[in-house]
Parts: structure tokens; C-alpha cells; sequence
């Protein structure tokens, strides 16, 4: 069956660093978080991925075999992703404004990709500052679908996700129509990037829920190829499928043979979870402690029991008195492939913190899971994850949710979901 964006089972052409921050559109395994909680940072890369010296005057601009820019690698250091709801209720006026908003944020990306925002609009917040790898990822959620009268469209990955016990979900955090993901390597490009993109269809849509969030900046690491850590204080993201890995198709993209759902293929599927993290609990154990409950070191990331953060979690060891080296509620071990038929998934991981408020501080984990499907990836490993007592859970409280199909950048189409009306 021929498709756009790559292949099923063919892997990404090497790219060049340069390469590396291109692409339009919007973008497992155990690391710390297979698929519950903790995600990826910064992702390894042979092609050189954290390197404090990238080259700032670019933008993900241009798509790369459809990849949309929040797949690719070096990750940015900062990122915005927010929700809108479109202002309409009949379906046909529904997808139009659908339409409209996606053909003005596609068209507008490929600016701010080409250009920047200083050239776009003058007086602007960017004014003097590079664009910093600024890319532009879109998505749509089943909701639209529904409203728009599409639901015949709607691919079956794009399924509602079932309630977890980790979930104390509020529903003004949750859901959206359309999915804006905005990430660059500076906080302010970020912010004018959301205002410009924003204040182009304010008449058209409302903001349901956004979330900015940011790792570690690569410049100030000591070893800028590192992965970094979360407001756990605990090493994030260490096993991942790469762009240049030819597990990364099968495990990221999208492929629907048959159907109605062939807008998709090449595509992906993201969920968003908002997972704050009870921190005065957590800095109240002991690190050994804290060590068991993830399954990892502190101090390096390994597994308990290994000697590098990149081992494989030896899950059969146990110690002098026979207990599993490895407890048998460490996030690690029921998040393995082992405990979740195989699931996998490209995990970003971005930590967010607001500070102080009459609920305590309100700080924890913007999670992405990117995936070819949601119901064998993410919902496979948070299942095991409930099912098996997983000792983060007393950690953690996941209160945003959502489930976006995110489309292929294809160069012979106008706007991103072109091919859905």
C-alpha cells in the first residue's frame, strides 16, 4: 500500500545536524516512566542530539518525509502545548472553522518556520532573538470529530482512554478540539510563538487548557548528552525509540490499511498527561527509598542491580534473603515490555512548575507519549501499572488527559488534515 511520510518498518534517512531541526506539524520502553509517569528528555542521538552549540538561528521549518518537528531530535528545552475548543456547535459550522483554524495555523507555522516572528510582526516579544529551534506541532482531538458531524474519519487509535487509579482528572484540564504543541530552545520565543499563533484565531476558537513545561537547558549541562532529570530529582527518559532507529516506525507512526482513516497514515498519536507530583512526600523519604520506588539509582539511573544507566533491568535478580532486587511495585518493572505485551512508546517528558497556591505547589510532569497506538501503548502500560500497585502512584496525581491524532506535514497539501474533508 503506498503512503506518504516513511515507510512501515524503514526508518527516517540519516539526517545532518542542520537536519535535525527541521520539520513541520506536529510530532518505550521502560525508562523512568514507561508509560504511567516519568518521560523522555532530552532523547540520545548519534546525530549528535544535546549538543550545547546547536545552531540557534534555526527553525524546525520544512518537513522531513512528513515527520512532524516534536518527534524529531535534539528535544527543545522548552515547550507550550495548549487546547482550544472551536466556537461553533452546528457540525457543518464546526468543520468549517475546523478548517479555517488548521489552514491558518499551517500556513502561519510555515512562516515563523521560514522567516521567524520578529519578520512576521514587528514589535514582537522575539524581537532580537533567534528563532531557537522553534517548531509548530498540530493535532486534532475525537471530540472534533464527533462535532464535526466526521465520525465515520475517526481511526480507531484515536479511542477515548479508560479511567486509572492514578487519575484524579479535572475536566477543565482535559479534552480539546485542537491541539497546539510549541517548542523552541528559549522560554520568550515560545510565548510571542503562542501569542502570534493564538491571537490569529481568537474569533474562531477558545483556550480550554494550556500547560508550558522545560527540562534542563543543554547549555548548562556538564554533559550536555545526558538524560536529563524530573522534579523528582530522578534521571528521565532513558530508553527511546529514535528517528533514526527503524523501530521507530512501527512503534511512532501511524498505518491504517483499508478504511477511511488513510489522512492519518504516517502520522502519529499523542497523549497529554498532566501529572503533578506530590513533592514534600517525596522529599520526605529516604533516596533508598526512593530508589525502590522507581526501580533506579539516583545517582546514575541505573537499575537496581546494574552498573550503567543503560543495562536492562535484570527483573529475575533478588538479594542475599531472596527478596526481587527489583521490588515488585517499582515503576520500572511494571512498566517493562515484558509486563505490557511489548508496548512502546516515544516519550517526552517536560517538567512544569506554577508555583505556590492554596493547594500546595502546583508542579509535576507535562507528559507526551507519542505513539502508532494509544490502546497498545500508552493504555497497555498505565493498565499494568494500576493493576500492579505501582508504589509511584502515592507519588503522583494525573489531572489533565487528553488523546490527539496528530497528521503528516505532506508538502502537496494545503493544511495539516487536508486529506480528512
Amino acid at each position: 500500500m503506498s503512503r506518504s511520510g516513511p515507510e512501515r518498518g524503514r526508518a527516517p534517512e540519516g539526517v545532518s545536524r542542520r537536519g535535525l531541526l527541521a520539520g513541520l506539524g506536529a510530532a518505550g520502553a521502560t525508562g523512568l516512566a514507561g508509560g504511567g509517569l516519568l518521560g523522555a528528555g532530552a532523547v540520545r542521538s548519534s546525530s549528535g542530539a544535546g549538543d550545547p552549540a546547536r545552531d540557534l538561528s534555526l527553525s524546525r521549518g520544512g518537513p522531513r518525509q512528513g515527520l512532524p518537528p516534536a518527534v524529531l531530535t535534539p528535544t527543545p528545552a522548552h515547550v507550550h502545548v495548549v487546547a482550544v475548543d472551536l466556537n461553533a456547535e452546528e457540525p457543518a459550522q464546526v468543520s468549517e472553522r475546523a478548517r479555517l483554524v488548521l489552514e491558518r495555523w499551517s500556513a502561519q507555522a510555515r512562516e515563523l518556520h521560514g522567516h521567524g516572528l520578529p519578520e512576521l510582526a514587528p514589535g514582537t516579544p522575539a524581537q532580537g532573538l533567534h528563532p531557537a529551534s522553534l517548531g509548530v506541532t498540530l493535532g486534532l482531538g475525537a471530540g472534533l470529530l464527533e462535532r464535526a458531524g466526521l465520525a465515520d474519519r475517526r481511526p480507531d487509535p484515536l479511542a477515548d482512554l479508560p479511567g486509572f487509579e492514578a487519575d484524579r482528572l479535572e475536566p477543565g484540564l482535559c479534552g480539546g478540539d485542537l491541539m497546539l504543541h510549541v517548542g523552541a530552545e528559549d522560554p520568550l520565543v515560545v510565548s510571542a510563538a503562542v501569542e502570534h499563533l493564538l491571537g490569529g484565531v481568537r474569533e474562531h476558537a477558545t483556550v480550554r487548557w494550556s500547560l508550558p513545561g522545560f527540562q534542563r537547558a543543554a547549555a548548562t549541562a556538564v554533559d550536555p548528552s545526558a538524560t536529563p532529570r524530573n522534579l523528582m530529582g530522578q534521571i528521565d527518559g532513558t530508553v527511546n525509540p529514535d528517528p533514526g532507529e527503524a523501530r521507530f516506525a512501527p512503534q511512532v507512526l501511524a498505518a491504517h490499511p483499508g478504511g477511511g482513516s488513510s489522512w492519518m497514515d504516517g502520522g502519529t498519536y499523542v497523549v497529554v498527561r498532566r501529572i503533578r507530583m506530590l513533592l514534600d512526600d517525596w522529599s520526605a523519604l529516604e533516596p533508598r527509598a526512593r530508589e525502590r520506588v522507581v526501580g533506579r539509582r539516583l545517582s546514575d539511573g541505573a537499575p537496581l542491580g546494574g552498573t550503567r544507566e543503560d543495562d536492562l533491568p535484570d527483573l529475575a535478580a533478588r538479594d542475599a534473603d531472596g527478596e526481587p532486587v527489583i521490588p515488585a511495585d517499582a515503576h520500572i518493572r511494571l512498566a517493562s515490555p515484558e509486563r505490557t505485551l511489548g508496548a512502546r512508546m516515544l516519550r517526552r517528558g517536560f517538567n512544569y512548575d506554577l508555583g505556590w497556591g492554596s493547594n500546595g505547589r502546583e508542579a509535576g510532569l507535562l507528559f507526551t507519549a507519542w505513539q502508532a497506538d494509544p490502546r497498545t501503548g500508552f493504555t497497555a502500560v498505565q493498565r499494568e501499572l494500576d493493576e500492579g500497585g505501582d508504589a509511584l502512584n502515592a507519588y503522583v496525581r494525573h489531572e489533565g488527559s487528553a488523546v490527539f491524532a496528530v497528521p503528516p506535514v505532506r508538502e502537496d497539501e494545503p493544511h495539516v488534515a487536508h486529506g480528512l474533508w
